[in-house]
């Protein structure tokens, strides 16, 4: 009788603090799309921890303190079951099929209906939390310019391997989308917040415009009780709320960084998705 395949450890934990484990072979032999996480151009960083308000704090990039994590985004519901469908990919050049979500820890999709939540390639409405349509086709992201070959899926893809630890020159500007749009002051998030007010919602009510919520969550933040007592008094004094509709550029002026020595990513795509 043959030598039976040895088992794969099991999967090491994910602690807070610490370094993202190493790949497992079998995340080794995943479909790669663009620079996985294992292989930062940068120095690789800790895995954030999670301060008492529930934002995940990375200590290089104070200003980015989205409340989710890659694995909770997934679970919630989120991009119509099909973030990691098969693409093509203008960006690349390249086609890649359905397992390029394996790239990352195994435990992110435990239990989780993969084909239908993950790698779908018909978006489903009915399986995202709030039920409701929200984000634009690749095509619109590519047609942009706001897509990078090392990221070919787009943002959530860029969160994946920057919140396990992989660092690039693309950081700043995706850090700075998601301050402009989710920030503090962050247009999605004070547009939600007046949609509360507007209607007379509890800042919880998930019938308050459960687009924007949508939103909110495929960028890794759940709006809280804080963010709206925070937004909502000016508001209700006049302040206008602007729905400006569309997701930003990236402009990374004014964004706060810790400094560091920041070696040139060799190859980097001039075209910038989500």
């Amino acid at each position: 009788a043959g030598t039976p395949p040895r088992a794969e450890p099991p999967p090491p934990a994910m602690r807070p603090g610490a370094a993202a484990p190493a790949p497992l072979p079998r995340q080794r032999r995943a479909e790669a799309a663009g620079v996985r996480y294992w292989e930062s151009p940068l120095k690789r960083q800790p895995l954030p921890r999670r301060a008492r308000d529930g934002c995940l704090v990375f200590e290089d990039y104070p200003d980015f303190r989205p409340n989710l994590t890659p694995e909770e985004v997934l679970r919630a519901g989120s991009f119509g079951g099909g973030y990691f469908r098969p693409i093509s990919s203008g960006v690349t050049g390249k086609s890649y099929g359905a397992t390029v979500h394996e790239e990352f820890p195994p435990s992110w999709f435990e239990g989780l209906d993969v084909a239908t939540l993950v790698v779908s390639s018909r978006y489903n409405a009915a399986v995202n939390e709030y039920k409701a349509k929200s984000g634009n086709s690749l095509d619109f992201w590519e047609a942009k310019g706001w897509m990078r070959a090392q990221d070919p899926y787009g943002w959530f893809q860029w969160y994946c391997r920057f919140f396990l630890g992989r660092r690039t020159e693309d950081d700043d500007r995706q850090v700075g989308r998601w301050v402009s749009a989710i920030g503090e002051k962050g247009r999605w998030r004070t547009y939600l917040v007046g949609q509360c007010v507007k209607q007379r919602m509890a800042w919880d009510d998930p019938r308050a415009s459960p687009v924007t919520r949508q939103t909110l969550l495929h960028w890794a933040y759940r709006i809280t009780k804080a963010d709206f007592n925070n937004l909502a008094p000016a508001i209700r004094k006049g302040k206008t709320v602007v729905y400006l509709g569309s997701a930003a550029d990236g402009n990374a002026k004014g964004i706060k960084k810790r400094p560091a020595a920041t070696p040139k990513l060799a190859g980097a795509a001039k075209r910038p998705r989500r």
